[in-house]
């Protein structure tokens, strides 16, 4: 109803029964009740001039529905994402852009470049000729300091090149099919272009009061702060930069080829640990699926979730906005691989919160794991605390260990892969191959693993969570190669597996990567091979960090659960990478002590492999 159709209605002295009527067929507007004085008629007209949005030099008047709220569901929002892809011509074809993934990046070790060449092998000239890109090309020119503290108030050269960049995008499918769903859906309260620049460019503060940040910045252009790149989520922008001599790839996490890629690099002096982007998008089609996704979605802990697919595979964007002074802003928007429980992107400084459903199962497993160490089993000297690379401690980490434990089968059959050597520790050295009698006796020993009571509480959890089939031969299969799945994380050689470095360890360089059991830990001690220098923090006797050398390979921030069965391990560590994957992302405790597990997995010839996987102390 305009202020106009109000004031005809008053004219027309409508009745009660008129006005109730009129307010049970508009009741998803306003509740309208008759005024009952000329104040409450002063009153009314007021909030329903609110209600307009006068657009000077436009031509038009927008009307904001008052009291909307978002009905649409998510398979409403997949639909449209989904239609999105489809439509957008603009965005790669087949052998425009080549890639050179090369090796694993380091999860620990910023300075381990595992990859000699650049990400970006090509990327065809007909593809970035196009307006869309050569308009982002010029926009992008105008984002020349990175850091979030610094001004990045709209100088009439960023206005221009913004007006731009529309102009380019506007004509194209993508954002037309995208533009029309929004207005459609009541989510633009001005023309597409109006609406998107205030949502995307327009500044804010991160943090203090310089405005040094903006959606547009954090996602396109990329942000930094205090060294680290804490937004950087667009492939032209890393090919961009990576072509100036800007950007130097360090090696991958997690991939879905030519599609989506889980990344390490430098970015001129800032270290960028992990960030993702879609490969191949184009800039319509990133900017409209993110905008989507931030006014559309549920939110969830203050993040907006939405999956759809992209050349077959499933992929999970998420978007944080934020409101100042009643003005909503993209804050951060990150693609992840898979469609919800992959992994993620958290934002700076942010921290996940615990599962209530997950710390349920780890004090279920804790009380049933009846091949855990009791006390006394185990005796620990933590000695002293490490300082740089130098050995502090002159005594074992082990004293005593009560070694009747190891003849449980659990034990057993684990020391024996131990003493049968059927993993290298270098990574440069290729695994033998999975077959005969290696093959027999890497699955039974995960058989008896599976087995066991702990590890079948924890399979009915997983069926629950939905990351497992209901079926336990399928499900079993998937952790087979979850598990044992060979990866390079040396030039190619498939040298690696996730067992390999959480259970037994690896050599990489000058260092050891992995090692995350302690029986394995225990047994290279007690024979002389690892020389144990300090503690970093431990909590009682249950976890550690703390540093040591094998074989002259240094570790140097290590830890590993002390005391708990290799049943506990496997069911903990899957149940991480399954639905937890991240940065201390998996997050409980045990009998007290806070414990978070970093886990990650990647793609392999297998399919899907366990990367790392590892509990730390809080």
């Amino acid at each position: 109803m305009s202020a106009i159709e109000y004031f005809r209605l008053e004219e027309e002295k409508w009745n009660d029964k008129e006005w109730e009527d009129l307010a049970s067929n508009e009741n998803n507007w306003i509740e309208i009740e008759k005024p009952k004085s000329n104040k409450m008629k002063f009153i009314m007209f007021i909030a329903l001039m609110c209600g307009f949005l006068f657009v000077l030099g436009k031509g038009f008047i927008i009307i904001k529905t008052l009291g909307h709220e978002n009905d649409v569901t998510d398979s409403a929002i997949t639909d449209i994402l989904n239609q999105l892809a489809a439509a957008d011509s603009n965005g790669a074809q087949s052998g425009d852009i080549v890639l050179d993934y090369q090796n694993m990046a380091s999860h620990h070790i910023f300075t381990h470049d595992n990859a000699p060449n650049p990400f970006f092998k090509s990327v065809s000239s007909d593809l970035i000729s196009k307006s869309s890109y050569t308009s982002l090309a010029s926009l992008l020119s105008q984002y020349t300091t990175p850091d979030s503290g610094a001004d990045e108030t709209l100088t009439e050269a960023k206005q221009r090149a913004i007006d731009a960049f529309f102009n380019a995008i506007a004509t194209s499918q993508v954002f037309q099919i995208g533009s029309n769903w929004l207005a459609k859906n009541g989510f633009l309260t001005t023309t597409a272009q109006n609406f998107l620049t205030s949502l995307w460019f327009d500044p804010f503060a991160r943090t203090g009061t310089v405005k040094g940040s903006s959606g547009f910045k954090y996602t396109f252009a990329g942000e930094t702060s205090g060294g680290n790149v804490v937004g950087f989520n667009n492939w032209f922008q890393f090919y961009t930069l990576e072509k100036a001599g800007n950007i130097n790839y360090h090696g991958w996490f997690d991939r879905q080829k030519d599609v989506q890629i889980s990344l390490q690099f430098a970015w001129d002096n800032n270290q960028a640990m992990l960030r993702n982007f879609l490969v191949g998008t184009s800039p319509e089609f990133d900017m409209m699926a993110y905008t989507i996704c931030a006014l559309a979605a549920n939110e969830t802990e203050g993040t907006k979730t939405c999956s759809f697919s992209l050349q077959g595979y499933p992929v999970t964007l998420t978007v944080e906005t934020i409101i100042v002074n009643g003005k909503i802003y993209i804050s951060t928007a990150n693609p992840s691989i898979g469609s919800g429980g992959s992994q993620t992107t958290s934002k700076p400084g942010s921290t996940s919160k615990p599962d209530g459903n997950l710390q349920a199962l780890v004090d279920q497993l804790w009380q049933m794991d009846e091949d855990k160490a009791q006390p006394g089993d185990i005796v620990l000297n933590w000695g002293n605390k490490i300082s740089g690379t130098s050995d502090t401690t002159n005594t074992p980490l082990f004293t005593k260990v009560n070694e009747e434990l190891f003849k449980r089968p659990v034990y057993a059959k684990l020391i024996d892969i131990y003493n049968d050597n059927l993993f290298h520790p270098q990574v440069c050295t290729p695994e033998s191959s999975m077959d005969g009698d290696r093959k027999t006796q890497l699955d039974d020993y995960l058989r008896l693993l599976t087995n066991t009571t702990v590890f079948q509480t924890t399979y009915q959890y997983l069926v629950q969570q939905g990351v497992a089939s209901s079926d336990f031969e399928t499900f079993y299969t998937k952790l087979f190669n979850l598990w044992y799945g060979t990866y390079s994380r040396c030039s190619g050689t498939l040298g690696s597996s996730g067992w390999e470095h959480v259970y037994s360890g690896e050599w990489k360089g000058n260092e050891v990567d992995g090692q995350h059991n302690w029986v394995r830990y225990y047994l290279l001690e007690k024979a002389g091979d690892i020389n144990y220098h300090g503690y970093y923090s431990h909590e009682n006797d249950l976890i550690g960090t703390f540093q040591y050398e094998w074989s002259g390979y240094l570790k140097k921030t290590g830890g590993f659960f002390i005391s708990t069965s290799p049943s506990f391990d496997l069911s903990i560590f899957t149940t991480c990478v399954l639905t937890h994957q991240g940065s201390n992302a998996c997050k409980f405790n045990i009998d007290g002590n806070k414990i978070s597990v970093t886990s990650y997995h990647q793609s392999c010839n297998a399919g899907t492999c366990l990367s790392t996987s590892y509990p730390s102390d809080e």
